[in-house]
């Protein structure tokens, strides 16, 4: 491995006032096959040193192993936060219940100074131990939040509290985990390996509780349960007594499916079950649901099928054919449903029923009333934030809804609906094969037609037309005409861009919100990347990586690479050298320069940058000289 020496040295200097967190990114260098960190006002925080640098959460970065250094945990300042002579691989999140998003923890392998193998650990995003290390097997988080397990390849299963403490353990050769523990109970269910139908209730100090033929156990908030042997549940007091004659069925569990594991989170409740008032299939069967408090629940659509449905926040209940409103569900019966995922949960606070023989196409609130459903329409179709509309007689969507009012565009065209943005649509003329942008705030189609899109926001479009990209505003205007290679937003207020030069070479242009040049440069290639900055757990794009090709000079070939700022301004440079006898690749050793400082990867033997070159890194053009 390399060995690298930083030619610089930076200074922090102690004020008494806390910093404002520094915003910043890695940049790998071509020939050090490492990553540097970087601020963006181009100060180098952390120098490369051959070895990858890892960005674990917010304020937290992994430099790895490198030649006579250990590895490195740095704040975005690069501070040095720790050193460990040892190896520590991070796998894995391990994802605790009620974890703070600020404090993230992973599985973890880890050896110590001399490379022999400790195991595996939970560490948090400075390497630090949250759990030991042991050896051959994994740790697994349960759904409580204050007990994780240790589930050994070989051997018993060992449960540990939040302090890393071991509170019990259990060998499975003679007793199979069937649940356990619980949210604030810390109760399991073991069953013996060879006699099934004999199952223990037992706590963290060993006491058993009750014992009985289990195949599932849910805790009851009065310190009782639901226990279910084979396909039938029962409410049973703390003990494992019967409170009533009532059982419960579960279908699809015949003839028997015992849990495994587990520790009674959402998703080991049951969904729908069957209630038999005294126990007799003579009963009149009930269909609903069990609840964290001891109670059934019915299912008020007795005689129907009924659909569930996660709309402005909370769970509803409905017919199936959406035949009725459909029913708020309580918090009680909520809190046995499966949680709403995120799309769930940022869906809008309508639904889309379609039409059918004898209702038009509608959209519905949560509640079920009907907030838009015109006669006209064969077809609705919910895209982002709003709806698409067919017309009848039409096989394409022409009409937009945004929840509030309807827009029909003109006869002929179609609304795309992988490029809505409202107030902006793109429409497909399919008579002339053309693109065109409609403006819902002016109800009219704005600018010339265009052959393709590149970008579509609420205030601009990036278009093709004859070959080339150009930028078209909400109005129709046009102030970047056809002429570029590429056309790139960055952010509200800049944009890059390239074009062709008739001699050879490229033109790279930033302007700014108001299309004034901020900077502009001749370069033989140009290939521009958005690159990624960090300020604590806000991600941004603050730098832009441009890539300038390979030069040829006098004495063989320079390969670079910038990282420029808000204002075109260079921040760093990174220039791979020719190796002796190289002609074509820039294969030899590596400078990494910013301003003030200067790292490069082999410094024994240092390249010498040419004369000729300087200008391009201080951000000048590519002249003849230097192609």
């Amino acid at each position: 491995m390399k060995r690298i020496v930083v030619l610089c040295a930076l200074l922090s200097l102690a004020t008494g006032v806390q910093a404002a967190p520094a915003e910043t990114f890695s940049a790998l260098a071509n020939n050090f096959s490492a990553e540097a960190l970087i601020d963006v006002d181009g100060r180098l925080r952390v120098a490369p040193n051959g070895a990858r640098l890892q960005r674990l959460s917010a304020d937290r970065w992994l430099r790895m192993q490198g030649e006579g250094t250990p590895q490195q945990w740095f704040d975005d300042a690069g501070t040095l936060l720790r050193e460990d002579p040892g190896y520590i691989e991070y796998g894995e999140r391990f994802a605790l219940p009620g974890q703070p998003a600020d404090q993230p923890l992973w599985q973890a392998f880890l050896m110590d100074a001399e490379g022999v193998r400790r195991g595996h650990a939970v560490v948090d995003a400075l390497g630090q131990a949250r759990w030991p290390a042991l050896q051959e097997g994994q740790w697994q988080p349960l759904a409580v939040p204050d007990r994780v397990l240790w589930n050994a390849n070989a051997g018993p299963l060992r449960f540990f509290d939040m302090a890393g403490h071991e509170v019990m353990a259990m060998d499975e050769h003679a007793w199979q985990w069937v649940a356990g523990p619980f949210p604030g109970r810390p109760v399991y269910v073991f069953c013996g390996a060879r006699d099934s139908a004999t199952c223990q209730v037992q706590d963290e100090r060993g006491k058993v509780l009750f014992v009985d033929d289990i195949d599932a156990l849910l805790p009851v908030s009065d310190g009782g349960w639901w226990l279910r042997q084979r396909d039938l549940w029962r409410r049973v007091d703390a003990r494992g007594r019967s409170l009533d004659a009532a059982r419960y069925q579960q279908g699809g569990l015949y003839p028997r499916f015992r849990q495994y594991g587990g520790s009674a989170g959402r998703r080991d409740w049951p969904g729908e079950v069957t209630r038999y008032a005294t126990g007799s299939e003579q009963d009149t069967p009930e269909r609903g649901w069990l609840l964290a408090d001891g109670h059934f629940q019915a299912v008020p659509t007795q005689d129907r099928r009924y659909r569930r449905d996660y709309c402005g926040g909370r769970w509803w209940i409905g017919d199936a054919d959406r035949s009725g409103p459909p029913q708020a569900v309580t918090d009680a019966v909520a809190a046995v449903f499966d949680a709403p995922d995120e799309a769930m949960r940022q869906a809008p606070p309508w639904r889309v029923r379609p039409a059918d023989g004898s209702r038009h196409a509608a959209v519905l609130d949560c509640a079920g009333r009907t907030l838009f459903a015109p006669s006209n329409l064969v077809d609705l179709d919910a895209v982002g934030g709003g709806v698409l509309g067919t017309l009848a007689g039409e096989r394409s969507p022409r009409l937009w809804w945004n929840g509030g009012t309807a827009h029909t565009v003109p006869a002929g065209l179609a609304i795309d609906d992988d490029h809505v943005a409202p107030p902006l649509l793109l429409l497909w003329d399919h008579v002339a094969g053309q693109n065109r942008l409609y403006n819902l705030d002016s109800g009219k189609i704005v600018g010339r037609a265009f052959s393709g899109v590149e970008h579509l926001d609420a205030r601009r479009l990036v278009f093709h037309r004859d070959g080339q990209q150009g930028l078209m505003l909400a109005d129709g205007s046009e102030p970047l005409a056809q002429t570029f290679l590429e056309v790139l937003p960055w952010g509200e207020d800049r944009i890059w861009t390239r074009r062709y030069l008739e001699d050879g070479g490229e033109e790279l242009t930033l302007l700014d919100a108001d299309y004034h040049v901020l900077m502009r440069r001749r370069l033989l290639f140009t290939g521009v990347t958005l690159e990624t900055t960090w300020r604590g757990a806000v991600q941004g794009q603050a730098v832009t990586r441009v890539n300038l090709g390979t030069m040829q000079l006098v004495d063989g070939p320079y390969f670079v690479q910038q990282w420029l700022d808000r204002n075109g301004q260079v921040l760093v440079s990174d220039i791979s050298c020719p190796a002796p006898g190289d002609e074509v690749l820039a294969g030899g050793a590596g400078v990494l320069l910013g301003k003030g400082w200067r790292v490069d990867s082999t410094p024994r033997q240092p390249c010498r940058l040419p004369d000729a070159l300087m200008p391009v890194l201080r951000g000048g053009d590519v002249t003849p000289a230097v192609r």
